[in-house]
């Protein structure tokens, strides 16, 4: 296919592929911020004063629950996300990938040195 017969993307399109990573990255902080939670109950019972060892159980396990959750709704956006990249394809004659992440897949060197 030559360049010529690709479409531009429509403003419609940027503006879902705004939302899409914007919902992507708010699924991602919100299992943070419960696997946070999750980490600092655990780390409160295992402080001398905490009167026994299986305080906050319940807690603990309706997180897991929500944390699950969180797993399962980020998964269903990813696989949306997916199925924008394939209507992208049919609507713009573009080839089919993600290339509208692809800011995320290119690296200057600077994350291996801070990993």
């Amino acid at each position: 296919m030559t360049i010529e017969a690709i479409k531009p993307a429509p403003a419609y399109m940027a503006r879902i592929r705004k939302q899409i990573r914007d919902a992507e990255a708010k699924a991602d902080e919100s299992l943070i911020a419960k696997l946070e939670l999750m980490s600092s109950i655990l780390r409160a019972r295992q402080i001398e004063e905490m009167p026994a060892p299986h305080v906050g159980q319940d807690a603990i396990i309706r997180i897991g629950r929500a944390v699950a959750s969180d797993i399962s709704s980020a998964n269903d956006i990813f696989r949306s996300h997916n199925a924008l990249v394939d209507a992208q394809t049919r609507i713009t004659g573009c080839p089919p990938g993600h290339g509208d992440t692809l800011n995320f897949v290119e690296d200057d060197g600077s994350r291996q040195v801070a990993a």
